[in-house]
């Protein structure tokens, strides 16, 4: 097959897209188009070779599965080995259990389905995952494994049986996508898995099959290899994080890179001849080495740093990952390609399978040793461990769909006297609420979901789980008001993550009102005032200090802040009914003029603001009068 230069240049513009959006640099809100780029161009080369040794009658399906195996995993395993260095240096023993999960899951190449599963409310962010990007490889891997089968039995057929196959099965593909979007525009199987990306591939499967004949006329082509690139681009700057993505979306950059490819197929367009220059050809055949790099890179330095990153940083991580993706792309990549390539087919699939079953060993230890404790001397345990110290009931209990059900803490052979409503806020203090229920001989009923206010028929206006919400709200509702045997009703929620102060919005009077609904109900009503923020993650900030200076004595935030902070939120308190009991952990939290984030060797926040197990449990003595104690 004739090597192409321009794809290679198109190769470029995706890889640059995709960079760009990582770092967040102005103009590139929509790269992650740079992918949807990818999966159509190898949907189209990877016809090409197989259309062309098949018509030859050459084609092996153990040479194709060699050449996938030369040109992706010598390059997948330096970074993959690079980038477990790194992260034992870097993160946290949470984060590292979670990066050794996707370790396995990135050796075995079903990344996709495992960071589609990975979608809890206190799941890691995506900066905190170095091997999120290999979710695209998963993907090309699965398409490469089956894909060659369909096109053996496709060739078999008449050329109509072919494309109304294709067709058939690109348009089931876009549908399905399109639909789980219309029910759920945040749809994560939509996003990850293979179905939903199979039509890109195979819309490069098309232009490889159908030679249209119409950009034979350079006018037409130079036309359409312009559109093609006014599409990339238009979708790579106009697009955001809140598009509805992939689905229709998708067809801009997916369509453009098809009338790219075309257009060049039957001649040279003025788009051809640019994506062919040598820098830009450059680039395009590093592309897979910069892609692997440059997110390894980027989580480690934010985690390093513990803060978003600066301009400074982000160029420091282009040049780093331009410098490394040449030294593996002349290193790595090249002695291993092609029929040449070193090592015998042989010993290319046995060091696949040794360097698999390595990475996949050392991921399960990251998961036996629970984020590879040892790694941290014990005196600072505490610290690196802050992340995890969470209600061990918390995937029970604070759920966001429709299962979501009220849990029971405390003597469980009792019935509840004390009911807490709220959002993951108030979740924190579920466990030490359990504990003074036990010491009270009784329990409580908790009822949590996240960012799902304790009252009854609002919720945040195009929320994901918004009918689990509403149901949710209902449920614990009803139940607490027919209660017998409940007396006091805490309600706990992060108002600053709600509009109670918007003077258009009617979050408050129904907050009100489904206070005065519950005394109303002869309960005792009591309200949990908000804790302090420290506005970044807390065991992360303490890592650091660790890392810089050793173990801090205490990290802290001046009382001010935090009373400024809610002072709006005292104007809704102070029109609740004059015999609502107010909790105010802040006093425990807080003296006259700081408030406390980690003393005394005890880390009290598990994130940016949410208590950790031992935050709650200093606050615990404030639910004592509830029990009568």
């Amino acid at each position: 097959m004739e090597y192409r230069r321009d794809i290679d240049g198109l190769r470029a513009l995706a890889v640059l897209t995709v960079i760009g959006f990582h770092l967040k640099f102005q103009g590139f809100g929509g790269g992650f188009i740079g992918v949807d780029v990818f999966f159509v161009i190898s949907g189209f080369l990877i016809t090409q070779v197989i259309r062309n040794e098949a018509i030859n009658g050459q084609f092996s399906l153990m040479k194709f599965y060699e050449r996938r195996a030369r040109r992706l995993l010598p390059a997948l395993f330096v970074v993959m080995a690079a980038t477990v260095i790194l992260s034992a240096l870097v993160l946290l023993p949470i984060q590292y259990v979670s990066f050794s999960r996707s370790l396995i899951a990135a050796s075995l190449f079903f990344s996709s389905f495992h960071f589609r599963a990975e979608n809890g409310y206190f799941d890691l962010t995506s900066e905190q995952k170095p091997l999120l990007h290999t979710w695209s490889l998963s993907v090309e891997e699965i398409y490469y494994v089956f894909f060659p089968l369909l096109l053996i039995w496709i060739y078999r057929n008449p050329t109509r049986i072919r494309l109304n196959v294709l067709t058939l099965l690109g348009a089931i593909s876009f549908i399905g996508a399109t639909l789980a979007l219309i029910r759920n525009p945040e749809s994560k199987a939509a996003f990850f898995l293979p179905p939903g990306r199979a039509w890109e591939f195979l819309l490069g499967t098309a232009v490889a099959m159908v030679p249209l004949t119409v950009f034979h006329r350079r006018g037409i082509a130079e036309g359409a290899a312009i559109l093609g690139v006014g599409l990339i681009v238009g979708a790579a700057i106009g697009y955001s994080e809140a598009t509805v993505f992939p689905g229709p979306a998708a067809l801009l950059p997916c369509l453009g890179t098809a009338l790219i490819i075309a257009a060049g197929q039957q001649c040279s367009t003025l788009v051809t001849r640019l994506f062919s220059l040598p820098p830009i050809v450059w680039i395009g055949r590093a592309s897979y080495s910069l892609y692997l790099w440059h997110w390894p890179l980027i989580v480690v330095s934010v985690q390093y740093l513990g803060e978003p990153l600066t301009l400074k940083w982000k160029v420091l991580i282009v040049v780093v990952s331009a410098f490394l993706s040449t030294l593996t792309l002349i290193w790595i990549e090249t002695p291993f390609r092609g029929k040449n390539g070193i090592l015998s087919r042989k010993w290319i699939f046995r060091i696949a399978l040794l360097g698999i079953a390595l990475f996949v060993a050392i991921g399960l230890h990251g998961i036996l040793s629970n984020g590879w404790q040892g790694r941290f001397a014990p005196s600072v345990l505490s610290i690196v461990n802050g992340s995890q110290d969470k209600d061990p009931r918390q995937q029970e209990c604070l759920k966001s769909d429709l299962q979501a059900h009220g849990c029971l803490y405390g003597v469980q052979t009792e019935p509840p006297t004390v009911a807490l409503w709220g959002d993951s806020h108030a979740a924190v203090y579920a466990q030490t609420l359990g504990d003074q229920a036990t010491q009270a001989g009784t329990s409580a009923i908790v009822y949590t979901m996240p960012s799902c206010p304790p009252i009854a028929g609002w919720v945040i206006p195009n929320q994901p789980w918004r009918d689990a919400c509403l149901a949710f709200q209902d449920k614990a509702f009803r139940e607490i008001t027919e209660s017998k045997t409940i007396k006091s009703v805490i309600f706990g929620a992060r108002l600053s993550g709600y509009p109670y102060s918007d003077s258009t919005s009617d979050f408050s009077d129904i907050f009100r009102k489904t206070l005065k609904k519950i005394q109303d109900s002869e309960k005792h009503v009591a309200v949990l005032l908000s804790v302090p923020e420290f506005g970044a993650n807390v065991p992360q900030t303490l890592f650091k200090i660790y890392k810089d200076s050793g173990i801090p004595n205490e990290l802290t935030q001046d009382r001010a802040i935090f009373d400024q902070r809610i002072q709006q939120e005292n104007l809704l308190l102070r029109s609740l009914p004059s015999n609502v009991i107010f909790i105010e952990p802040s006093k425990i939290l807080c003296d006259a003029t700081r408030c406390y984030f980690y003393r005394d060797g005890k880390v009290l926040y598990h994130d940016e603001h949410h208590l950790s197990l031992t935050g709650a449990a200093e606050v615990g003595i404030l639910f004592k009068p509830l029990f009568g104690q």
